[in-house]
C-alpha cells in the first residue's frame, strides 16, 4: 500500500473509532438513566432549557433582556450539571460518566489538530508509521477474523477440530481482554497450514476494531527493520523503535527471516527484551518447535519466547487446512 492508501485506511479506522465512542457513550447514558431516573429527567430539562432559552433570546428586542435570558440559561444549566455530578458520585460513578471518552484526548479521535489547514495529530502519525510496516502480502482482516471462523472445515479426526476450536476461544478471549489479558504474550506453534496466521490475524482485527493500537508484521519485514536499524544510514529512521513501542506486536512466520550475523539474534533479543521490560504484549506465530527455537536463536531469545509466567503457548497439530 502507498502512504496515501494507508492514510485513507487509517481515516476509516478513526471514523469507526468515533462511531464506537458514540455507541459507548449512548450505552453508558442509557444504563445510568435507567438506574437513576432523576438524571434522565435532569438531562431532558437541560435540553428543554436550551431550546426554550434560545427562543426567548430570539424573541427579545432589548439587548439587555437577551443578555439576562442567556445568563439565566447558563445559571440553570450549571445547577443541573452540578446536580447530575452529585447524583453520579452518590451512586459510586465517576462524575464524567456521561461524557464522551476518547482514545486520544488531544484530537478526540479525529486524527487532526490545529486550525485550518489542520495537521495530523501525533497519535495519527504514530499509527501511520506502524501501519506502513505491514506486509502487503498478509491476508486482509475482512476475511480473516473470528466471525469467519468455520469449524466445519476442520477435520474431526484425532481431535483436530476440538483443538482448533479451543485455540480460537483462547485467542478471542485474549483479544477481547486486551490489554488486561491473563497472559501478556501468546506463542502459536505448529506445522504450516494449521491456522496460526489465521488466528494471529483474528487477534489483530479484534483488538484494532476495539480501538487498540497494534501492528502485525512478517518475520521478514521485522528483519528488514532490524537491518535498517543496524545499518543506521537514516537519522530519521524510527521503524525498529516503533516495533518496540507499539502496545501489541504480532509477528508472523518467525523462523523464515534471514539469519544475519550481529543482526537477527541480537536485535530479536533486544526487541523481545525491551517489550517485556515495558510490559507490552507480543503475539508470535511460528512453525518452529520450542527445541528448534532454542537451536536457531539461542537460550536468551528462547527464554523470552517460552517464559511460561508471561506467555501462553498454543500448539496446533493435524492436517494441513489450506487445501480443504
Amino acid at each position: 500500500m502507498t502512504r496515501s492508501e494507508h492514510i485513507r485506511a487509517l481515516q476509516e479506522e478513526y471514523a469507526r473509532q468515533r462511531a464506537a465512542n458514540e455507541e459507548d457513550q449512548e450505552a453508558r447514558i442509557a444504563r445510568t438513566c435507567a438506574a437513576i431516573p432523576e438524571i434522565g429527567r435532569l438531562r431532558q430539562e437541560s435540553t428543554d432549557l436550551a431550546l426554550n432559552a434560545m427562543r426567548s433570546i430570539l424573541a427579545q428586542q432589548d439587548e439587555g433582556q437577551r443578555v439576562a435570558a442567556a445568563k439565566e440559561m447558563k445559571r440553570r444549566g450549571q445547577e443541573i450539571n452540578a446536580r447530575i455530578r452529585q447524583l453520579l458520585i452518590g451512586a459510586g460513578l465517576p462524575e464524567d460518566e456521561l461524557k464522551p471518552r476518547y482514545r486520544c484526548a488531544v484530537c478526540r479521535d479525529t486524527g487532526y489538530v490545529g486550525e485550518a489547514p489542520a495537521r495530523f495529530c501525533d497519535c495519527f502519525e504514530a499509527r501511520l508509521r506502524l501501519r506502513q510496516y505491514e506486509d502487503g502480502s498478509m491476508a486482509g482482516v475482512d476475511e480473516q477474523n473470528f466471525e469467519h471462523f468455520d469449524a466445519n472445515r476442520i477435520p474431526e479426526a484425532d481431535g483436530q477440530r476440538a483443538q482448533l476450536v479451543k485455540a480460537r476461544q483462547l485467542c478471542e478471549d485474549y483479544a477481547n481482554a486486551f490489554p488486561n489479558t491473563a497472559f501478556r504474550d501468546l506463542l502459536l506453534t505448529g506445522a504450516g497450514g494449521l491456522g496460526k496466521t489465521f488466528l494471529l490475524n483474528c487477534i489483530f482485527e479484534r483488538v484494532t476494531r476495539r480501538g487498540g493500537s497494534a501492528v502485525r508484521i512478517t518475520a521478514f519485514r521485522m528483519f528488514e527493520a532490524m537491518r535498517q536499524q543496524h545499518v543506521g544510514n537514516d537519522d530519521n529512521y524510527e521503524g525498529f523503535s516503533a516495533l518496540i513501542d507499539v502496545p501489541l506486536l504480532l509477528i508472523d512466520d518467525l523462523g523464515t527471516e534471514p539469519m544475519m550475523r550481529n543482526i537477527t539474534v541480537e536485535y530479536l533479543f533486544t526487541l523481545l527484551n525491551e517489550r517485556a521490560a515495558a510490559r507490552r504484549h507480543t503475539v508470535v506465530a511460528t512453525n518452529l518447535s520450542p527445541v528448534q527455537i532454542k537451536e536457531r536463536y539461542g537460550e536468551r531469545v528462547a527464554s523470552r519466547l517460552l517464559d511460561r509466567t508471561r506467555c501462553a503457548a498454543i500448539l496446533l497439530k493435524g492436517k494441513d487446512l489450506r487445501g480443504l
